[in-house]
């Protein structure tokens, strides 16, 4: 007899926390927050400390009416730290390399996107992305909009018991699965930085499945259906159901929230607590946006 698949209830924390500087509206109760009434640039410190703590305790947060320019977007993307490496493209520029183009034209039919398939930002990489920034500038009048889900929060709905057998473990993450490794960015082919750098992406790195917050202590589930490969020490009949089943837990609805994008708008997340989707459902219409990706 098949159960009834119940929706998650209890453990949910995503009330905005007190701030004297931003003003925090959450979005859903499992994850995300608008933030309202600034812009970006205008951000002091005192008001920047309180926006980086609102986005690590609400996985994603996003501010409408924007319109940042490219070094406005690098400017404020830099008071987060260093860069990461990003292993796709190339920038808009040689002033502005970090800022990544992410462009989709409205004649560009494929079944594969750039950021379909829920996923974590390049954990392929050795030291993966913490917090990534996407900036839009122009939106197709319906779809494109983008999901999330808090992987911190399907953590804590698991059992003790599964828990603790999840904690030892290494998934591997790989590019060699990514479908869009064949397609491209922006209309030019993907390019890594070097073969070296194309052969240690499809190799991947082993992390942590159960990964720690270095600002908050929170454990989350580090794995998803795009990169995760494998679990070191296990055959890959041992390993699959496994990797199959984390991700459906994750991206149940009742742990996502979900953005309609706005010309103007920036949204940014945080790739140690959180996956995400971008829906490919918007043929025929422009989609321009422009990403960071922080160390």
């Amino acid at each position: 007899m098949r159960e009834v698949r119940l929706s998650p209830s209890g453990a949910f924390d995503n009330a905005a926390l007190e701030h004297r500087h931003i003003k925090v509206e959450p979005l859903a109760s499992a994850m995300g927050a608008e933030v309202i009434g600034l812009r970006l640039p205008d951000l002091s410190d005192e008001a920047f400390a309180e926006f980086r703590a609102a986005l690590c305790h609400h996985k994603m947060l996003f501010l409408r009416g924007q319109d940042l320019s490219h070094a406005e977007h690098h400017a404020f993307a830099a008071r987060f730290g260093p860069f990461a490496e990003d292993a796709y493209t190339q920038g808009v520029s040689s002033e502005y390399r970090e800022v990544q183009p992410i462009i989709k034209e409205a004649d560009h039919r494929s079944k594969a996107m750039f950021g379909s398939g829920w996923h974590t930002d390049s954990p392929f990489l050795a030291s993966p992305p913490s917090i990534t920034i996407l900036r839009a500038v122009e939106i197709p009048p319906y779809g494109g909009d983008t999901v999330w889900a808090n992987t911190a929060l399907a953590f804590r709905m698991l059992s003790p018991a599964m828990q603790d057998m999840l904690r030892p473990l290494k998934v591997r993450m790989s590019a060699s699965n990514n479908a869009y490794t064949q397609e491209k960015v922006a209309g030019k082919p993907l390019a890594f930085a070097s073969d070296d750098s194309r052969i240690a992406a499809f190799e991947g790195t082993a992390h942590p499945l159960v990964r720690v917050h270095p600002e908050t202590g929170e454990e989350a589930l580090y794995v998803d259906e795009v990169y995760a490969v494998g679990i070191d020490g296990m055959t890959e009949e041992e390993s699959r159901p496994l990797l199959e089943f984390l991700t459906r837990h994750i991206t149940q609805h009742g742990f996502t929230c979900r953005l309609r994008w706005e010309p103007g708008m920036m949204a940014m997340w945080d790739n140690r607590g959180s996956l995400h989707l971008a829906a490919n459902d918007y043929d025929g219409y422009r989609r321009e946006m422009y990403r960071t990706t922080m160390a």
